[in-house]
């Protein structure tokens, strides 16, 4: 992803701020320490509560952060932090427990019961947002369910983790301390409630229409949508919106989908691509025309500089081609002469979406087209196999350092694509990624 170093890093350094802040706050006034593995137990819980209340600002779609990291970079932080936060904060009790075993009667119903209760909740909690986040699918939940759950797992830990703390009262005793760590969790519980019902509120004068629900090569279907009643959406190819569809925009059923029409036809038309592949995803050849939609975006920075003389390199593996479409239409649409190389990578030559519009834009683009595939016909004389640094000797320019790469596909394959590209000498920073396996 595209972003200034300076200011990433000061979001880092904001975001690690915040994260010790409760912390800071519990050792002030002369708390008299009770030996080294209880505090450091004692400094993990907070830290972890604090990361657990942090997590909506990485998954709350503020431009304002993403433009430092791009928003599928913060949610890929946000997925793998979550397991460090998980950690920290049940490594707390075990640590404490092993340290001095008298602090077990927290757990002991018969001392307290509703202590007892809630924080074993919060213990089966922890697990089971680790576990359905990390194999949703083996859970059979599909993504509407998991993020209701998600959602209401993280609010019930970060709610009974902010009560224990003050129940117990050791370290924010005084008025001042308690006051600063409600507000900070009432601060992170604001950015759910912002992004799950103020953002809908004002999105709910803001429909769109579909228009078109068509069939593409590749077993794909396009969505075409207009705006209804207003001045639509403008964005940048490669672009991605938070689609959901139907009547009201107050839906678990939100996903998120790259733009495939050109940026020159916005704000007029808007279209999204979409393969049949689970969840939501399978039922869009049923969506009728016609039926309402609402949109919130654009996001991301997966976008090719304005400069015609900057190269453009696109490696895309099956639906991972939609963003880059947006990127061909709209630098056919606006005659740019720069030079782009396509890498293609697909099972099989029926499975290769836009087929026949690529081979169109060979000639409007200076573009150059390498279909790879796994299962090619007897007769087929191009690339085959799967993605390797072999290959990308074979088919990228010689002047590899001056292009600009676009990688965007399954995760085995965009691993192998930017360790491969960072070996042959392509510097970090001109390798942008977009992952469609956020969740």
């Amino acid at each position: 992803m595209k972003y200034g170093l300076g200011r990433a890093v000061f979001w880092a350094l904001s975001y690690l701020a915040l994260v010790l802040a409760p912390l800071a706050v519990a050792y002030q006034g002369g708390i008299e320490p009770r030996g080294f593995w209880i505090e450091f137990s004692v400094a993990l819980g907070f830290v972890g509560l604090a990361m657990f209340g942090w997590q909506f600002v990485l998954t709350g779609r503020f431009r304002r952060f993403g433009a430092s990291f791009g928003l599928d970079s913060m949610l890929q932080y946000h997925r793998q932090i979550a397991i460090v936060a998980v950690g920290f904060v049940l490594a707390h009790p075990v640590i404490l427990f092993a340290a001095d075993p008298t602090y077990l009667e927290y757990l002991d119903p018969r001392v307290n019961l509703m202590r007892a209760l809630a924080l074993a909740g919060v213990l089966g909690a922890l697990l089971l947002l680790m576990a359905t986040s990390l194999w949703r699918l083996s859970f059979g939940l599909s993504y509407e369910r998991w993020r209701l759950l998600h959602g209401v797992l993280a609010f019930f830990v970060l709610l009974v983790g902010v009560a224990h703390v003050i129940q117990v009262g050791y370290y924010i005793s005084a008025p001042w301390k308690q006051v600063t760590v409600v507000g900070m969790s009432a601060a992170a519980v604001f950015l759910l409630v912002n992004t799950r019902f103020v953002r809908p509120w004002r999105n709910r004068r803001r429909p769109w229409r579909v228009q078109e629900v068509r069939p593409e090569q590749g077993e794909a279907w396009t969505l075409s949508l207009v705006p209804d009643g207003h001045e639509g959406m403008r964005f940048r190819p490669g672009q991605f919106a938070w689609l959901t569809l139907g009547p009201t925009p107050f839906s678990m059923q939100q996903n998120p989908y790259s733009f495939s029409s050109s940026a020159e036809a916005a704000p007029e038309v808007i279209e999204f691509t979409v393969k049949p592949e689970g969840d939501f995803s399978s039922t869009v050849s049923e969506v009728e025309e016609g039926s309402t939609a609402f949109l919130e975006g654009p996001f991301g920075y997966f976008v090719p500089e304005s400069d015609p003389g900057q190269g453009s390199v696109m490696i895309a593996g099956g639906v991972g081609i939609t963003p880059m479409v947006s990127m061909l239409r709209t630098l056919a649409d606006r005659a740019d002469e720069r030079e782009c190389l396509l890498i293609y990578l697909n099972v099989a030559l029926d499975q290769v979406i836009f087929l026949t519009e690529l081979e169109g834009l060979k000639e409007r683009l200076n573009l150059t087209v390498v279909h790879v595939l796994e299962e090619p016909p007897e007769d087929w004389e191009g690339e085959t196999g799967l993605l390797d640094k072999e290959l990308l000797v074979r088919t990228l320019p010689e002047d590899r350092a001056g292009q600009e790469y676009f990688v965007c596909g399954p995760k085995p394959m965009m691993d192998i694509a930017e360790t491969s590209l960072i070996e042959l000498g392509v510097p970090q920073r001109q390798i942008l990624t977009e992952r469609f396996d956020m969740v």
